[in-house]
């Protein structure tokens, strides 16, 4: 449940990270330095944790809000299993 401005920054984001792994891909069958090869691994790495960070807040600001106002419970265990997979 992503706001379509929400969504299309996330889409936009990975369409990015997905062009950023096929560079790597190639750098790696073109027998690239590691060093280089590293440094676009971390620049991955990187972009995802952004990505993830954008869907975090939206979960917390739509998802867990709506339940917590709609009186749901079960969406305390919830937010525990994620906070705590994706510390």
């Amino acid at each position: 449940m992503m706001s379509e401005q929400v969504r299309a920054d996330v889409l936009l984001r990975l369409r990015k990270v997905s062009g950023q792994v096929a560079g790597i891909t190639r750098m790696v069958e073109d027998d690239r330095y590691c060093v280089d090869v590293l440094q676009q691994l971390s620049a991955v790495t990187s972009a995802v944790e952004a990505v993830s960070k954008v869907v975090v807040r939206n979960y917390l600001e739509r998802c867990v809000t709506d339940a917590i106002n709609g009186g749901d419970p079960l969406i305390y265990d919830e937010l525990m299993r994620v906070v705590f997979k994706h510390r």
